[in-house]
């Protein structure tokens, strides 16, 4: 169970969360997953029935079909919809269809249908932790949550108060420490939390390495801050441009702080450290053909748009999976 915090403790806390409010979903859910981390089979199962069967998820025979236990053919169903791999039709029915990025990247055609490209990790992880994310405690964690070294406990207490803050519902503590505990899942190796190795089997978002242990014990943890080279720059400039429409909407420019620092940021849901993404920066002119320019003076740090033609991140997508053959 998660310890109360002292209130100093927890006033500081809403004040963080009320910053954050429109990048934290509303109203915070934390149910969905079953206790069930996100496992590498699940989401190309899942979007291959729904090609043919919109309701798959409520039918007697989804277990057969999906080869999962009954709890998990719900966990499946979530992971997709976290992941904005697949959208609901109808909240009614609970008919859910294949998003467009789940078509591009997981159908039989598709051009990583089996996660073989780090990019594609790379843009599950933004799915679920940048803007627009629908995991409460994964945006949370990578964007609200800036300590350095931390332990669980800590973190379920500020998921709670920030939650409580943003919501007239009541959140129990054990909600949240189930949450939590399939957040560490996703991202940290069973053997490092030295738990049950069924705990997170075969989640492909541990090979990006975002989270270590800590040098406290089995209970803290830190983020992995710092260059990532797994992440292609074109998948960073893909996330760049969500980043900017939704925090400068219209705008041409775009400050090389906000990339690097804040909230819904690539610098900061990648964890990259400040040379890091002034690194990605100053690839854009040649990735883009010169679309987005790197400002670089004593007097201003920023990116510009230098055309009125919109560079949208479908655009970016191709540039990087049209040029990366995948493995055989």
């Amino acid at each position: 169970m998660s310890p109360q915090l002292p209130a100093t403790t927890l006033t500081e806390l809403f004040k963080a969360a009320t910053v954050a409010q429109s990048l934290l979903p509303s109203p915070p859910s934390f149910a969905g997953h079953q206790t069930f981390a996100l496992r590498s089979a699940w989401l190309k199962k899942g979007l291959d029935e729904l090609q043919t069967n919109a309701h798959i998820f409520a039918d007697e025979d989804a277990l057969v079909k999906l080869g999962v236990g009954k709890n998990m053919v719900s966990a499946v169903r979530h992971w997709l919809l976290v992941t904005k791999l697949a959208t609901t039709t109808s909240e009614r029915s609970g008919e859910l269809q294949p998003t467009p990025l789940g078509q591009f990247l997981l159908t039989d055609d598709g051009v990583d249908p089996y996660l073989e490209d780090p990019a594609t990790l790379w843009l599950l992880h933004w799915n679920l932790c940048g803007p627009g994310s629908l995991a409460y405690t994964w945006a949370y964690a990578f964007n609200v949550w800036r300590e350095w070294e931390w332990t669980v406990p800590a973190l379920a207490a500020s998921v709670q108060a920030a939650a409580l803050a943003s919501s007239s519902k009541t959140y129990s503590p054990e909600t949240i420490d189930r949450d939590v505990s399939v957040f560490l899942q996703t991202y940290v190796a069973p053997t490092e939390r030295s738990q049950n190795n069924e705990d997170g089997l075969d989640c492909p978002l541990r090979e990006l390495g975002l989270l270590r242990p800590g040098f406290g014990g089995q209970q803290q943890f830190t983020f992995a801050i710092g260059p990532k080279p797994s992440l292609p720059v074109a998948i960073f400039a893909w996330a760049l441009l969500q980043f900017w429409e939704w925090r400068y909407p219209g705008s041409h420019t775009i400050a090389a702080r906000d990339i690097a620092h804040a909230e819904g940021s690539p610098g900061v849901v990648f964890k990259l450290d400040e040379d890091s993404t002034l690194a990605y920066l100053d690839q854009l002119e040649t990735l883009t053909q010169g679309t987005l320019r790197f400002e670089d003076t004593p007097l201003v740090r920023q990116v510009v748009q230098t055309t009125d033609t919109h560079l949208t991140p479908a655009v970016l997508l191709l540039m990087h999976y049209a040029s990366t053959p995948l493995v055989a």
